[in-house]
């Protein structure tokens, strides 16, 4: 839902799928700045292109962050009764500051960033984002707060 390039086009064909009555829900991620994990990419501007990462708007991970907007999505499709609750809970990114930033870098959104610079320049940001998570160690592990929203939608009857 968050990659659509024609959001009211996509709800509203699954409006259609529904039956009169029936509920859509689905988590999307709140504004990039309320998730600690991306946070910590801001530390890398100088060495990773992590400009515009984040913004809503979309497509994109945070493209449904703005609650009005979704609304406004969501209300264009024709859906009703539309909810948006805020939620956030800590994940467990790696076992220490190294094992996380390995995660972080190798996966998703970190592969695509450091894919697009130098291998030196991708050592730097590997040191530099262990380093930014250390604080973040406790008992074991490294934990990270993520804020999402739990949007809900009815098909009208």
């Amino acid at each position: 839902m968050l990659f659509f390039a024609d959001p009211v086009a996509a709800f509203a064909n699954i409006g259609r799928a529904s039956r009169p009555g029936g509920r859509a829900a689905f988590v999307c991620g709140a504004y990039a700045e309320d998730n600690e994990w991306l946070r910590a990419f801001a530390g890398l501007g100088d060495l990773l292109p992590v400009g515009g990462f984040g913004a809503p708007g979309g497509p994109g991970m945070f493209s449904l962050a703005d609650v009005d907007r979704t609304r406004g999505l969501l209300s264009a499709a024709g859906f009703a009764d539309i909810g948006a609750t805020r939620v956030e809970a800590y994940g467990t990114w790696g076992r220490d500051a190294t094992d996380a930033a390995g995660f972080l870098l190798d996966s998703g959104p970190g592969r695509h960033l450091m894919g697009q610079v130098p291998p030196r320049t991708r050592e730097r940001a590997r040191h530099r984002l262990t380093e930014i998570l250390r604080p973040y160690e406790r008992d074991g592990a490294v934990r990270l707060l993520s804020a999402a929203l739990l949007v809900t939608a009815v098909r009208p009857a």
